[in-house]
Formats: C-alpha cells, sequence, structure tokens
C-alpha cells in the first residue's frame, strides 16, 4: 500500500527501493507517479540478479510526482536454477544483453527457449528497443523452452532539454580544425560559402554565424565562410548548397564485430556515406556532404540504429 508516500501539493516521499526486484520497484514506483531510470548496472555474484542496490535521491526524500529516480542495479549473481541429474532436455541461455529485441527472440528460439516477460525501463547509454539485463542470466542452465525475462531500454529519456554551448571562435582556423572544434563542442557545420581570396589561403575560415560566444543548443549548426584562392581549380571542392555534415558516436558494446553503414536520403540521392567494421564501444566519427532536406540513417550489422532528420 502506498498512499501513505504521498503528501499535499503533489509531492512524493521516496521509498527505500534497495534491495528490492527491479521490476517490483518499476511496478511501485509507476503507483507512485515517479520514473525510474538504470544509470548503471553492476555485478556482485553474491546478489541476486536484478537487485536494485542504490538509488538517487535517497529514501526519504521530498519530490515532485514526475520526477526521475536513478537505479544501480546487479546485472549478475545468483539465480534458481532447475536441478537435474541429467543434461537431457537442458538449454544454456544465451547472453541476449546489449541486443536488439527483434534480434533476441531469434536467438531464443534457436536455443530452446522462449522469450518471457519484457519490462521497459529508460537507461542513459543503452539504445531503446535493446536488451539491458535478462533473467536468467547468461551461461545459466535450464529446462528447454524456459522462459528469459528481459529489461529493455526505452532510451535516455532524461535529454528532454538539450544543453546550451557557447560558440567556439572559429575565425582564423582551418575548416579541418573548425569541424572538429564544433564536434568536440557538440555542435555541427552548416552552410559553407567558400569566398575567393586572390593568392591568399585556401581552407581557411573568415567568419561564422552565430558569432563566437553566442549560446547555442547542443546539436545545432554553425555556418562558415572559407577563403578559396584563385589558384585552385575552378570546381568547388564543396558542392553548390551543399552541408558538410558530422556524426560522431560511440557503438554499443558487443563482443563480435559490428558493421556500420550511414546511408543518405537527399536531393543528392540515396546513398552510402560510410561503410566500415568497428569493434564495440569505438567511437565513430566521419564528415561527408548533403544537400537538402531529407534523412541520414544508421545501420548496426543491418540493423536499424538511429536515424538524423536534415533540415
Amino acid at each position: 500500500v502506498f498512499f501513505q508516500w504521498y503528501l499535499e501539493g503533489g509531492t512524493v516521499v521516496l521509498p527505500d527501493f534497495r534491495n528490492q526486484d527491479l521490476v517490483e520497484v518499476i511496478n511501485n514506483s509507476a503507483r507512485l507517479g515517479l520514473q525510474v531510470e538504470v544509470k548503471r548496472l553492476e555485478y556482485d555474484p553474491q546478489l541476486p540478479y536484478n537487485l536494485v542496490t542504490q538509488q538517487d535521491p535517497p529514501p526519504g526524500s521530498q519530490v515532485k510526482k514526475n520526477s526521475r529516480v536513478w537505479l544501480v542495479v546487479n546485472g549478475g549473481g545468483t539465480v534458481a536454477t532447475q536441478s537435474s541429474s541429467t543434461s537431457q532436455g537442458v538449454s544454456v541461455v544465451p547472453d541476449v544483453r546489449e541486443k536488439k529485441l527483434e534480434e533476441v527472440e531469434e536467438i531464443l528460439r534457436a536455443s530452446g527457449l522462449q522469450l518471457g516477460r519484457v519490462v521497459e525501463a529508460s537507461h542513459d547509454r543503452i539504445p531503446q528497443g535493446y536488451v539491458i539485463s535478462q533473467n536468467p542470466p547468461p551461461q545459466s542452465k535450464v529446462s528447454q523452452g524456459e522462459k528469459i525475462n528481459l529489461l529493455v531500454s526505452k532510451g535516455n529519456e532524461s535529454l528532454g532539454e538539450r544543453a546550451v554551448v557557447k560558440v567556439p571562435d572559429l575565425v582564423g582556423l582551418k575548416f579541418e580544425e573548425a569541424r572538429m572544434l564544433l564536434t568536440q563542442e557538440g555542435l555541427g557545420v552548416g552552410a559553407v560559402e567558400e569566398v575567393p581570396v586572390g593568392e591568399r589561403r585556401s581552407g581557411i575560415v573568415l567568419d561564422q554565424d552565430p558569432a563566437p560566444g553566442e549560446e547555442v543548443e547542443a546539436g545545432q549548426t554553425i555556418n562558415l565562410r572559407v577563403s578559396k584562392s584563385n589558384q585552385q581549380p575552378a570546381e568547388s571542392q564543396i558542392a553548390s548548397g551543399a552541408k558538410e555534415l558530422s556524426l560522431r558516436f560511440v557503438l554499443p558494446d558487443s563482443r563480435v564485430p559490428i558493421e556500420v553503414r550511414v546511408v543518405a536520403h537527399d536531393e543528392l540521392g540515396e546513398r552510402v556515406l560510410y561503410e566500415r567494421t568497428h569493434q564495440g564501444g569505438e567511437l565513430v566519427e566521419f564528415s561527408a556532404p548533403t544537400k537538402g532536406k531529407g534523412k541520414v540513417v544508421i545501420f548496426l550489422n543491418g540493423y536499424y540504429y538511429w536515424e538524423k532528420t536534415l533540415e
């Protein structure tokens, strides 16, 4: 019974979620009008699987309804296993963590297992639709046909308010240096205008919009005016009306190589911008020209991962 946790004015006194099963905590927090997010997983073989070990804010804190509670959850540990004197009819539970839910169903079926209960929770790192944890844990021995329960990410729902970034001073930098600096600050390159400058060096940033020091939302693009020497070939190195798209993202952890394929759909047509194999956890960073409205879609091992709208 949870009515005792409500105060006047839509305020809630946080109960102690520690030492409770994550699924139970998710259900109870929903009744209280709270949101929970798994901040990170820890692995303690002495503790039960999916046990909540820490919470922030702490128990007893007064928070408003719809507030978010961050949890630390045990991602490994003890689990009730069925005893058997023979290996017949026994399956070894595969590791399906950080795999897409649709892919997991096929993996479980191939292992003689079934998909059990699926519970969703927001997560600060694991993308939406990917498995955060599983029960029973990987390598457990269970009867064939056993149901495997999953905790699946809803994505990072706490990113509703975008960060504000100060625009760096790019004037005088080489175009590639400016692009890299913008990427580091969480910004991108917008429209690039080439300005003839006689015999002076090409590829130097002459002007920018917004101006240095202005505050903008993270992810905003910065328009640049870049020098172009008359000694350069007449053909522009940057397509007329095109924008330089810079992408930078970290791949999810994986025990197998990840094929990264980035496809653009814009006024220049459908084409592959990037295609390379990486290891899990690696940083992917590249830039490519795009033109007009459309989208850029990222695929990992052939599965849809993320997309960016071009405007």
